[in-house]
């Protein structure tokens, strides 16, 4: 009988380390999955920011600083979007001589992946003409953008006016 009495808390004490470690083993996963949904959640949120910093860089435009202008959109490009910026945007900013400034309204993802998206973004703007007399001109930009990750950074790969 003695032999069992001392057996027995051998046998509480394995079973406690066994609980122990479950429990723990429990913790860490529940913490692991936990990190995973917060890195999730910061990437689209990335991803958010990068359609709207974008959308930020395509409103504020004057031909006085264009190259410090189009250096901040090809900054947030890739792609056909920064090869169209790249070929167009300067010539037909000094050529008309704009003077455009904007307000992000909203924005919004409507597909994510690990690698890629896509944004809604809404934006207003006014714009002006240096050598016109031309009252300001009001306009209302609704963009659909392909984002892509691209060296841990999401940048816009496409920038499609809808209405």
């Amino acid at each position: 009988m003695a032999r069992d009495v001392r057996r027995a808390p051998a046998k509480l004490n394995a079973a406690l380390v066994a609980l122990t470690l479950a429990f723990a083993a429990g913790g860490w996963l529940a913490w692991q999955a936990r990190a995973e949904e917060l890195a999730v959640a910061a990437d689209r949120q990335a991803a958010i920011t990068a359609a709207s910093t974008h959308a930020i860089n395509l409103m504020s435009v004057d031909h006085r600083t264009i190259d410090s202008t189009l250096n901040r959109i090809l900054a947030t490009s890739t792609g056909e979007a920064k090869t169209g910026y790249q070929a167009t945007l300067k010539a037909a900013t000094l050529k008309n001589k704009v003077l455009q400034t904007g307000v992000l309204r909203a924005s919004g993802l409507t597909s994510f992946t690990a690698t890629d998206a896509q944004a809604l973004v809404v934006a207003d703007a006014v714009i002006n003409w240096a050598d016109r007399d031309d009252p300001a001109e009001e306009r209302f930009y609704r963009w659909r953008m392909t984002l892509v990750k691209e060296s841990g950074k999401w940048l816009v790969a496409k920038a499609e006016l809808v209405s």
